[in-house]
């Protein structure tokens, strides 16, 4: 398996909701109450209580929004300095959000139910890029030429490459194969940056990948089968892609969550006019080519705007998918609602 460190099967999948599971006890302490998302929306028009902010992010062509607001000086407008950490795992996002390692994280709809069903209060305050439109180019399986597949059924019994292993793009993967009629608990998930997926692929490590751009582009250039694209299917007219905070700093900092927030719908909106711009901010940004920065895919003219539908559809499929009853419980016992920041619907 070309010495890849994590992998497993289905039936080891999320059963105990394994993306915030393991550093729940000894962070929820240090994370703030669960006051709820009702908290703090800085509506007061006053300046940010913290200026600068530590900002972690999974690096991928989607965060163009956020490199043509940095570029184009809409976060210094709203009195707003960011450094930016990359960093692959979205759970050691989670953890330092509610430690306070990062101010700001990325983290999928799917971590936010995850995270909260554990008892660590984060709170989604912007989408990374807007909402999911019918035409959506972001995530998307792709399965080598060599594999044979051609659909999502031919994933059954087969070695996936996914960024997380209970992670937002495996819980889609599985559930397109489900709605395939196929056994998604046969599948073989191999663990990978998004940046190793494609030369996994072209060796034969794995047989398809869950992948981002640009790095798609490079799978796809090798002769890489497009399977689907994933939230297309499944969260069309909700936002799945979130910047989010722990509660205690909504509760300190109002005023900074509304300036990020603001800033961050500004530059979704500004990038969406001016896309070439956008991906051109993405070579500094993310220190990629021009060439892969003119490949460059989001949800180009996506509103904004939050709502609860995702939220809703990611704790189903959780519950669907979880083989622990514990944490099923605790998903179905979970209002969704609490997880969004009002100030972002």
């Amino acid at each position: 398996m070309g010495g890849f460190t994590v992998k497993t099967s289905l039936t080891r999948r999320l059963g105990a909701i394994a993306v915030a599971g393991i550093v729940a006890a000894s962070l929820t302490a240090c994370s703030g109450g669960d006051g709820g998302a009702d908290a703090g929306t800085g509506d007061d028009g006053g300046a940010p209580e913290k200026a600068s902010l530590t900002v972690a992010i999974n690096p991928s062509t989607q965060f163009a929004p956020l490199y043509y607001g940095l570029q184009e000086g809409i976060f210094e407008e709203h009195g707003l300095e960011l450094e930016i950490t990359p960093q692959t795992d979205i759970a050691a996002i989670v953890s330092g959000l509610a430690s306070g390692t990062y101010d700001v994280g990325f983290a999928t709809v799917v971590h936010a139910v995850t995270a909260n069903a554990n008892g660590i209060p984060i709170r989604a305050i912007t989408s990374i890029e807007g909402q999911i439109q019918e035409d959506d180019e972001g995530t998307l399986t792709i399965a080598s030429a060599e594999s044979g597949i051609t659909d999502f059924a031919g994933l059954e019994g087969r070695r996936v490459a996914t960024v997380g292993l209970s992670s937002h793009n495996t819980l889609t993967m599985w559930e397109l194969v489900d709605r395939a009629g196929a056994d998604a608990a046969s599948i073989e998930l191999v663990q990978l940056p998004f940046g190793q997926m494609a030369a996994a692929l072209e060796s034969g490590d794995v047989d398809a990948a869950i992948m981002q751009w640009p790095f798609a582009a490079e799978a796809l250039a090798a002769g890489g089968v497009e399977l689907g694209y994933n939230n297309r299917e499944l969260f069309e007219g909700t936002a799945t892609t979130l910047f989010n905070t722990s509660q205690s700093f909504v509760d300190q900092n109002p005023n900074t969550v509304r300036a990020f927030a603001d800033a961050m719908a500004e530059s979704i909106e500004g990038a969406s006019a001016d896309p070439e711009t956008a991906k051109a901010a993405l070579v500094d940004g993310l220190g990629i080519t021009e060439e892969q920065a003119a490949g460059a895919r989001w949800n180009v003219g996506g509103d904004p705007a939050l709502n609860v539908d995702a939220f809703e559809v990611a704790r189903d499929l959780l519950v669907k998918f979880s083989t622990d009853e514990s944490a099923k419980a605790a998903l179905e016992k979970l209002d969704v609602s609490t997880i969004v920041w009002p100030g972002a619907l």
